[in-house]
Order: structure tokens, then sequence, then C-alpha cells
């Protein structure tokens, strides 16, 4: 498992390294999932289309 070292911008923005979008298999336009868990966060590809459950999720733009 690699690990990276990213900072946050001015607006809390972060870029994913390459090396992690291409583990994940995402692109632009797809959608990810992020839990704080334990002081850790975790990340991992919306399967499906986020508009189809919008009532489960909290959106943060």
């Amino acid at each position: 498992m690699a690990e990276y070292v990213v900072e946050i911008d001015q607006h809390g923005n972060v870029n994913l390294p390459q090396g992690v979008r291409e583990e994940l298999q995402v692109r632009e336009g797809d959608n990810l999932i992020f839990r704080a868990k334990e002081g850790k966060i975790e990340v991992e590809k919306y399967p499906q289309n986020i508009y189809d459950h919008q009532d489960i999720l909290t959106m943060v733009e």
C-alpha cells in the first residue's frame, strides 16, 4: 500500500494523487464516499449514481 502526503488548500480541497486514482479506478465526474472513523478518513468509490441515493447521503460541496 502506497502512502501520500497531500496539502489541504484554502478551500478545504485536496488533489488525489495519481496512484490513488488508479487504485480506486476513479476519474473526473466519479463520486467518492468519505468516512471519518477513529481519527482517520476512509475513501471509497461510490459504485452507483449518487443522485439515486440523495435521501441517505450528506452532500458536501
